[in-house]
């Protein structure tokens, strides 16, 4: 379903200026986006918050904004149903159910696009985040670290993080499943080492299985710089086959910016 789309960010930029295939409807739509949580909301928030009825409306906008890019670009290879039929909402959207229903979130490089053709939509979205982590700080003074670690990471960043990190990965790091529902969001270098801008880096983030999230956050498990998995001697060979991780595990990308992270994950968490 969130299968990749060849429109990098140059030509993202260049379908945003060209008046004849993003309308201004569109681009509310899309400013809506960019200015939400993880990127992302349901059709029912963007109607709401552009003062639309009902999400029909959207059923037209964005598939007419597909088909003129697609009617401009042949060259495009757009997402398919198993029948064949494009998915119209698919060429500048990811999708993700969550617990509040079905989610449409900016392609990474149409959001990195946005910005650099329209200024004013622009936000300093980690600085936000980051000034309301200080507001709630005084009221968890009195909490334990490792409780307030965690209530400030529900309550600020991890809902955000693991929205991005569904976008980037589109599916678990190392398996592929795409039922996001059951899938862990996993700092690399650990929230409690990470300065505010690694806490948020989506390089700095994996998105695994229970199983291997649990083994990764306590060092039974780390990877290479090639994504090839390494595991402790310090766990049961057996335990480890039951929970399914074996030595011919690997990531299935590893970006140069992850490399620090993996790193510092290899020497500090990981058990040898």
């Amino acid at each position: 379903m969130n299968e990749s789309v060849n429109i990098s960010p140059e030509l993202w930029k260049e379908i945003l200026q060209n008046k004849e295939i993003s309308s201004d409807p569109v681009i509310q739509i899309l400013s809506f986006l960019f200015n939400s949580d993880g990127y992302g909301a349901s059709g029912g928030d963007i109607a709401f918050a552009l003062n639309y009825k009902h999400h029909a409306p959207l059923n037209r906008i964005i598939p007419d904004f597909s088909k003129r890019i697609l009617k401009k670009y042949p060259f495009i290879e757009p997402p398919r149903r198993r029948n064949g039929t494009v998915r119209y909402w698919h060429v500048p959207f990811l999708g993700t159910d969550n617990q509040s229903g079905f989610v449409w979130i900016l392609r990474p490089e149409l959001a990195e696009a946005l910005p650099q053709v329209f200024q004013d939509i622009k936000k300093d979205r980690k600085l936000t985040i980051f000034q309301e982590i200080e507001k709630l700080k005084p009221s968890y003074e009195t909490l334990q670290e490792t409780t307030r670690e965690s209530v400030i990471q529900s309550r600020i960043g991890q809902g955000q993080f693991r929205t991005l990190l569904i976008s980037y990965w589109q599916g678990c790091s190392v398996s592929g499943c795409t039922q996001f529902e059951i899938l862990k969001a996993s700092h690399i270098k650990p929230w409690r080492f990470s300065s505010n801008e690694e806490r948020l880096d989506i390089f700095n983030g994996l998105l695994l299985l229970p199983n291997l999230d649990s083994c990764f956050d306590s060092g039974f498990i780390s990877f290479e710089d090639n994504g090839k998995i390494m595991i402790s001697n310090r766990i049961n060979k057996t335990i480890m086959l039951i929970l399914g991780i074996t030595s011919n595990l690997k990531l299935s990308q590893v970006d140069e910016k992850h490399k620090a992270y993996l790193r510092f994950h290899r020497e500090n968490i990981f058990r040898p």
